[in-house]
């Protein structure tokens, strides 16, 4: 198969660390020929990295003929006007996750996609990670039986001062959209479609950096999510804390598991002690592109974004179906929504919306 030919929208963090990789991997799908970045220097600097032609508006990107492909890789605000350009030129997009900052905004954004024969795809990781795989078997196989409760816990401190926009409603969406929208889309994918949320949110003024209360993003929500399929969900997310707190897990009809880095512990009634599983950096050629000792801490978060851009590289070309379109991408960020309209209620919201 020829390579497929990608622009990069946005060269900041997550593209450097996560995304990268992948298009340096001999067996990758795709050749990077255009990066766009606003700032100029790290547009250069990434373009000079993979012998590509570098932009500062990414107009002038889309605007190539020999471009197949998008991987936009911005903060969420301009994922709508870029998804929509991006439709408009004919290129297939991968969005960085949050996929958009509301509902509305994800209809657009789908439809648009639809209506011009583009794929829309979200690089939702966590999905390719080896623990949830595992969870994701155990489940669907039968061994765990059915769900009857789920929680994650996500309690700690979130300084604003590396990135500001992230604490800014009108720039992220909010901390359920920007970063609890992993294991939003997590459970949706694990456990089914929800069928009602009930959430409380709140916002602690913090001084320093943080944005005026009026513009602020909430730094502290529980929700509490009805599964379609049976079984019930609890989420406690924080950015305020001083003393931090996680967990993530699971009670069934057969037994209980909890999450790890990477790996899975789970027992059922009839085991006579609990299995692990973790899987373990691989002594293969993948991902030598990195220093050994980073790819010895981060292997399994690389190889995860690496595969979810090769899952849609796979789809452009007609390999395999899209499990993380655009729809899925739509459907965490209703989950997200629902949760603010019931913090602002004070009521249960009945989804879909």
């Amino acid at each position: 198969m020829d390579r497929i030919r990608v622009g990069i929208i946005g060269c900041g963090g997550i593209f450097r660390n996560l995304h990268a990789p992948y298009y340096q991997e001999p067996t990758r799908r795709a050749d990077i020929v255009a990066i766009a970045d606003i700032n100029e220097a790290p547009a250069n600097e990434q373009a000079e990295r993979f012998g590509a032609d570098a932009y500062t508006d990414y107009r002038a990107l889309l605007n190539r003929d020999d471009i197949d492909a998008v991987d936009v890789c911005v903060h969420p605000r301009p994922h709508l006007e870029i998804t929509l350009a991006a439709a408009d030129a004919g290129k297939h997009i991968l969005m960085e996750k949050p996929m958009c900052c509301n509902v509305a905004e994800g209809d657009e954004m789908v439809a648009a996609a639809e209506n011009a024969g583009v794929l829309l795809m979200v690089a939702y990781m966590m999905r390719f990670d080896p623990g949830y795989m595992k969870l994701k078997s155990l489940l669907e196989d039968g061994t765990l039986g059915t769900l009857q409760m789920a929680y994650n816990n996500q309690i700690g401190y979130f300084s604003p001062e590396r990135h500001p926009w992230l604490f800014v409603k009108e720039e992220s969406g909010g901390m359920l959209v920007e970063q609890a929208i992993h294991h939003l889309d997590l459970w949706l994918w694990l456990y089914g479609p929800a069928t009602s949320v009930y959430g409380y949110t709140s916002h602690v003024p913090l001084g320093g950096t943080y944005p005026t209360a009026e513009k602020a993003v909430e730094n502290n929500a529980v929700l509490t999510v009805h599964f379609k399929n049976g079984g019930i969900g609890m989420m406690i997310k924080s950015w305020a804390a001083q003393v931090g707190h996680s967990g993530s897990g699971l009670v069934t009809s057969n037994g209980s598991a909890t999450l790890g880095r990477h790996g899975l512990r789970w027992k059922t009634h009839d085991m006579d002690s609990a299995e692990e599983y973790t899987a373990d950096v691989p002594d293969d050629d993948t991902y030598r592109n990195i220093p050994e000792a980073q790819r010895n801490q981060r292997y399994w978060g690389i190889a995860a974004k690496g595969a979810s851009i090769d899952h849609w590289l796979q789809c452009i070309a007609g390999e395999t179906e899209p499990t993380t379109h655009g729809q899925i991408g739509r459907d965490g960020i209703e989950l997200a929504e629902a949760t603010y309209r019931s913090s602002q209620s004070g009521v249960p919201i009945v989804l879909p919306l």
